[in-house]
């Protein structure tokens, strides 16, 4: 009996030493399933630096397949990129607070290149610097379409007709300052007999001449005030940026490329901002491409997703954000080539200066937020002969940050006078704008050729607060090494 016991026994113990094993087996063939999973997919993973390295000739890389490339794309360790745009601006159609297109009686017309060179510290970060030139700065005026359609001219005109009215009715020569504002604006009142000194906000005097219409002089003043002279030319803001690839990874949605990169920047004002010319922006737009004036540090983002081989679907958002004030000096508005230098403190019955200092207090608050959202095709996934081409539309956006005058709002640097008057200075909302992009590639990287050429024509579609609005075509020379 104790024989039997002891052998059921040791069966029990076979069995169950033969089911742990078995169970062990199960685990081990597990691990070994899961860790080959692994290995495939650290094995299939995307290769941050494979499509721009190859293209550059570095040994044990393939060139890439198509001419397109994620946008957060980031260099390979020790190569450099070296971009030269050449851009021409050009446009006189524009957008007022209501989100209107106008034509505000001013044309522009601007080439600029720059040079951007760019350097992979790693395989996934890159840091570089670039400066634009501005060749030519061309602006041009029309008069009459400034007087119908400029909404900052309307305020100054009915600023100017409302104090002549003021002055006129007190003499007499209207019942009311009503019926005198309504006599100005007809062409029926001139000044009494003798010429009449009128004071600008500048402190500068002007003369009105008697027997000449009220209205004419009104508007030849503003207008004189407001003559555009051709902007500055030379070397812009310095900009430095740094981008780090973070993902770089096969996506859980059809298991392709998702690429997601984020880095920042400062631009360091090192071109001309003070300077005396009257209708040009406040940088929303980069009019002020010879110089903002104010430290800004950048923020960036770059997200990319590869639907399929050689179309890719991009998404870049940047902020900017001023860190600074800065001095802004006032121009005459006799002259609007050079600074003002009367006092505008001055005062008599017709007009009076508006008492602000000839230095002013310039300062933007807020985000300046820019982006767009991209498709590109690389055309050589449809041809093998086509792999040198790429094509590429976007849709941009553009968020100004709100810009200022001793604290008073302000959309171009002409809104300069009577700033110690809210009401000359309604609050619109900060400069935008909305435009499409298409443009091509033609890149030498997929023959192993380190040389890209670009091409792109930009068209303004919609925005607001904006004197003008141009068109931009544009061309990037790129080249590795």
């Amino acid at each position: 009996m104790h024989i039997y016991k002891g052998k059921l026994n040791s069966i029990f113990i076979a069995q169950k030493i033969k089911n742990t094993l078995s169970l062990m087996s199960v685990f081990a063939s597990a691990f070994s399933l899961h860790a080959h999973a692994q290995n495939s997919t650290q094995h299939n993973k995307p290769d941050p630096t494979e499509d721009v390295a190859g293209g550059v000739g570095e040994a044990g890389f393939n060139a890439p397949k198509y001419a397109v490339l994620p946008t957060g794309k980031t260099l390979p360790k020790g190569i450099f990129k070296l971009d030269l745009p050449f851009a021409y601006t050009f446009g006189s159609d524009g957008f007022d607070s209501t989100g209107n297109t106008v034509q505000n009686g001013l044309s522009m017309e601007r080439w600029v290149n720059g040079i951007q060179l760019q350097y992979g510290l790693t395989n996934s970060i890159s840091v570089g610097v670039g400066i634009p030139i501005v060749l030519a700065n061309h602006v041009q005026m029309d008069g009459n379409k400034i007087t119908a359609n400029s909404e900052m001219y309307e305020r100054y005109y009915n600023k100017f007709v409302n104090e002549f009215a003021t002055q006129l009715s007190a003499q007499g020569r209207c019942p009311s300052v009503q019926a005198c504002t309504d006599q100005i604006n007809k062409g029926n009142l001139t000044l009494p007999a003798g010429p009449t000194d009128i004071i600008l906000p500048t402190g500068e005097v002007v003369t009105f001449t008697a027997g000449d219409v009220i209205k004419d002089q009104i508007r030849n003043t503003l207008l004189t005030a407001s003559q555009p002279e051709n902007g500055a030319t030379g070397i812009g803001d310095l900009q430095f940026g740094i981008l780090w690839s973070v993902v770089s990874e096969e996506s859980p949605i059809r298991h392709v490329p998702l690429y997601v990169s984020v880095g920042g920047g400062l631009r360091v004002p090192t071109g001309k901002f003070s300077l005396p010319n009257a209708v040009r922006g406040t940088g929303g737009d980069n009019t002020l491409l010879t110089g903002g004036g104010t430290y800004d540090v950048i923020a960036r983002l770059n997200v990319d997703y590869v639907a399929i081989p050689g179309l890719i679907f991009s998404w870049q958002h940047m902020s900017e954000y001023s860190l600074n004030k800065v001095n802004f000096s006032r121009s005459s508005m006799l002259n609007s080539n050079v600074f003002n230098t009367e006092d505008p403190n001055k005062s008599t019955n017709y007009g009076h200066g508006d008492k602000q200092a000839n230095i002013l207090t310039f300062k933007r608050k807020g985000l300046h937020n820019i982006g767009f959202v991209q498709v590109a095709w690389g055309v050589g996934n449809t041809t093998e002969t086509l792999k040198w081409l790429g094509l590429f539309s976007q849709f941009k956006y553009n968020f100004a940050a709100k810009a200022y005058l001793n604290d008073q709002p302000i959309n171009v640097m002409g809104d300069q006078f009577f700033l110690g008057d809210s009401s000359m200075h309604p609050d619109h909302g900060a400069e935008q704008y909305y435009s499409v992009l298409i443009g091509s590639k033609f890149s030498g990287l997929p023959y192993r050729i380190p040389v890209e050429f670009a091409g792109e024509f930009e068209y303004p579609i919609a925005g607001k607060n904006r004197a003008v609005s141009p068109m931009n075509l544009k061309g990037t020379l790129s080249l590795y090494f």
